[in-house]
């Protein structure tokens, strides 16, 4: 009896211990909440560490994936293999927070400043620049001819023409903070570390799915054709393959 007593206050234990840790080797995803089967919508494919030591913004430029550094400001061009430094450039903003390229050079946003850049991809000289009054914007991303910004301070992402900086349209974040985003070429990608939830919205704001992200802090968000790529606060960037 005592023996079955200690086994049972062991196992208890044990499951506590899988349940109040990250390093637990069974665990499904990185995050603190496993979802259920029947739940998952991707298969982490690949995971590369970044050299930032504040993962935010993220990017793919047809070869390698750009990275902000919260904490440097820098922005770090890495292999998508094995997440070797490519290239690094330093931003003309003051502070950093997202990063997107339109097919031949990257634009940044930051939250403290209402100024988007365009730069030159090997280089970082500016481009162009739009003042769009107001916002703090978290997150930027390229597609269907757009600028797309989430916007901190309204919780909403504003679509951008981005060679005049008029607000097209936008619409409500279906979370409750913008820490990356993306865009498919389809529909929109958003991610959530408050609620560690990763969104798929139509252009107009619709929720087409959530799921769970694969770590602790999801942030940037990039989409390179097959694969949606997630950068986490760990310094980790996830490859995930989407369930269709």
């Amino acid at each position: 009896m005592f023996h079955r007593k200690r086994a049972c206050q062991f196992t208890v234990a044990l499951a506590f211990s899988c349940l109040s840790s990250f390093a637990c080797k069974d665990r499904i995803f990185d995050n603190p909440f496993d979802p259920s089967p029947v739940e998952i919508q991707f298969e982490v494919v690949g995971v590369i560490q970044t050299p930032a030591l504040m993962p935010l913004g993220l990017a793919w430029d047809g070869s390698t994936i750009w990275n902000v550094d919260g904490a440097s400001n820098t922005l770090y061009s890495l292999n998508q293999m094995n997440g070797s430094v490519v290239n690094s450039l330093s931003s003309p903003l003051p502070t950093t927070t997202g990063i997107a390229y339109d097919g031949l050079d990257l634009w940044i946003c930051g939250a403290t400043s209402v100024n988007i850049y365009k730069i030159n991809l090997l280089t970082g000289e500016i481009q162009k620049r739009l003042n769009l009054q107001r916002g703090a914007f978290m997150a930027i991303a390229f597609g269907n001819g757009s600028l797309w910004l989430g916007d901190a301070s309204s919780n909403t992402i504003l679509r951008v023409n981005p060679e005049t900086g008029e607000i097209l349209s936008s619409f409500a974040n279906p979370g409750v903070e913008i820490d990356g985003l993306t865009h498919d070429g389809m529909s929109l990608w958003i991610s959530d570390a408050q609620l560690l939830t990763v969104y798929q919205v139509t252009p107009d704001g619709t929720v087409l799915r959530s799921f769970l992200s694969p770590g602790q802090f999801p942030r940037g968000l990039a989409w390179d054709g097959p694969f949606l790529w997630n950068a986490d606060g760990t310094q980790k960037i996830y490859q995930l393959r989407l369930s269709t």
